[in-house]
């Protein structure tokens, strides 16, 4: 009895080591690291080795646990991690405890858990998730991978970390072969000397530059950039290529235009269309279709409609040419505007015309040549070269000098006419004629009003030296200090070609408005800015910077801090 009870102990035995069999004999070759058999889909993960191997029994599923120093393999990509599920059925693998996927042995990317879809060939990764490509090192806490593409996609924030800038979004493409980056969603590129911020942005990891796809704003130490869609950041250089309606601002200017390319380090600009520059500290706005600037030197160069408005108190001198060009040097303390081609000038006490002329912003000093011609009030005045000095804003002084030919309208509407080599113009606080000091050649006709306002004579002399004296647009005192020859000729007997003196021209239909000024450059509409007399308060501007340039500190420390 004992002897059969034993035997089949002994079968029974027999048939469970059988059956154990094949899970022993497996488990040990898995330890000392043999692959599975070859897989009949090429696209199959292959098993490499592992510390031990666990089947799960899953209906009309092949389910494995492969648990310690797990390593797989699928073309050249190869998968590494502590505990991984491989479901040989569906190709896909569930990978935990320090996961690292090496794809080409040129992109590696390292988390805490992981899917793996071997016949799409595609992996999401969770929790300390870091790509490394030899170029750049991208942290989030989830990411999809497509190794066939090879693009990289995270929505839940991300850090990429280049050589010399640190990228962050919430949202974010990469393509590992290209180089190229897609941001979503609050993206900052920063480096030591700036920081970059848009909703959207494209960035190149190989040339560092920055490809805008929405509006973006630039901010470094000196400037604030303001760029639309289709504008190219260079973080390395510096250099800008703005395209669409674009604005630089500084401490000292704002600067907007169509297009605009930029380089902070030399501070060297090239814009083009309907580009308008506001100089803050002269309270100045140059507008036109062109612009070329060097902020080092002081340079501004604007043609093409080019126009100047210089704000004063509560008035503004309007100033137009083919060519306008700003210095502003500070070394040499130089600030000096410069006309050219075709120029007019308007302000509400005086306005003219000539080829060109240069502005001494520092003495206000304006010097008319080739010809020029000026009107204040009712009166004209020509010579072949003419400067006037400002005082508080107003007209002052005016020098002319070759061929000089002053005319006023007194209130019969005779023309009053001085004509002379040299001569010295003053006014009077309001603008008018106050006094007129003739050298050389001096020739005049003036005509006598006595004080009921009648005309009682005309005065004809010639004089190499003379002084006139005005008042209320009517000659009050006159001095010939020369050996003068005149005649007075009674109303009857004046002549009507005695009444003009050789080259009198009353060109009152030339005279330059500002409405005419304006029709003639049609200046681009300044956003933002109010007016009050054709005053301009350029201050108001400050309030359209969404971000100021003190946060550039701020954003620099932070970005050391996350170093």
């Amino acid at each position: 009895m004992k002897s059969k009870q034993l035997f089949y102990k002994t079968i029974s035995f027999s048939r469970i080591l059988v059956f154990l069999l094949p899970f022993f004999y497996f488990t040990v070759n898995a330890q000392v690291g043999s692959g599975s058999i070859t897989p009949t889909n090429p696209n199959q993960v292959e098993f490499i080795r592992a510390d031990s191997l666990i089947i799960l029994n899953q209906p009309f599923m092949q389910v494995r646990q492969f648990v310690g120093n797990a390593a797989f393999r699928q073309g050249t990509t190869l998968l590494y991690c502590s505990m991984a599920i491989l479901n040989e059925t569906t190709n896909v693998m569930e990978a935990y405890g320090k996961v690292k996927i090496i794809q080409s042995d040129t992109v590696t990317i390292t988390g805490d858990t992981a899917y793996y879809f071997g016949n799409d060939r595609k992996a999401k990764i969770f929790g300390r998730v870091k790509l490394d490509d030899h170029t750049i090192n991208l942290s989030t806490k989830k990411m999809d991978y497509d190794l066939a593409s090879h693009i990289a996609y995270y929505n839940t924030g991300g850090k990429i970390i280049d050589k010399k800038s640190v990228l962050t979004s919430k949202e974010g493409y990469y393509n590992t072969v290209t180089k190229l980056f897609d941001f979503k969603t609050n993206v900052k590129v920063i480096d030591k000397d700036g920081a970059v911020t848009a909703d959207s942005l494209r960035y190149s990891t190989l040339s560092k530059e920055a490809f805008f796809v929405c509006p973006t704003t630039i901010i470094s130490k000196n400037d604030t950039m303001y760029a639309n869609r289709g504008s190219q950041y260079n973080t390395v250089t510096k250099i800008s290529n703005f395209k669409g309606r674009s604005t630089i601002r500084t401490e000292e200017y704002i600067m907007t235009a169509d297009t605009m390319i930029y380089d902070p380090p030399t501070e060297i600009g090239v814009a083009n269309g309907d580009i308008v520059f506001i100089s803050k500290k002269d309270k100045a706005i140059l507008t036109g279709k062109h612009g070329r600037f060097n902020k080092k030197i002081g340079y501004t160069r604007v043609f093409g409609n080019a126009l100047l408005k210089n704000i004063f108190e509560d008035d503004t001198l309007f100033l137009t040419g083919d060519t306008l060009v700003s210095l502003d040097n500070k070394e040499t303390k130089v600030r000096k505007l410069y006309a050219y081609k075709q120029v007019l000038i308007y302000k509400t006490d005086f306005s003219g015309k000539c080829d060109s002329l240069s502005y001494n912003v520092s003495d206000s000093t304006i010097f008319f040549y080739q010809k020029p011609i000026l009107w204040n009030n009712k009166n004209q005045s020509e010579a072949d070269s003419i400067n006037i000095l400002l005082k508080n804003n107003k007209l002052s002084l005016m020098n002319m000098k070759g061929k000089c030919f002053v005319v006023s309208v007194d209130t019969l509407k005779n023309f009053n006419q001085i004509k002379g080599r040299k001569m010295v113009v003053n006014f009077a606080k309001d603008s008018k004629l106050e006094k007129v000091t003739v050298e050389g050649n001096g020739e005049s006709i003036y005509f006598a009003v006595d004080e009921k306002n009648t005309l009682t004579g005309m005065n004809r002399v010639q004089c190499s030296k003379m002084n006139m004296n005005f008042a209320k647009s009517k000659i009050q005192r006159i001095a010939f200090l020369a050996k003068p020859e005149g005649k007075f000729s009674p109303p009857k007997e004046t002549k009507e070609e005695d009444r003009q003196l050789d080259g009198f021209q009353w060109r009152e239909a030339e005279k330059p408005t500002k409405t005419l000024l304006l029709l003639k450059v049609n200046p681009p509409k300044v956003q933002g800015i109010k007016s009050k007399r054709d005053s301009v308060f350029v201050s108001n501007q400050e309030a359209q910077t969404p971000i100021p340039v003190k946060t550039l500190n701020k954003v620099v420390k932070k970005k050391n801090n996350r170093n």
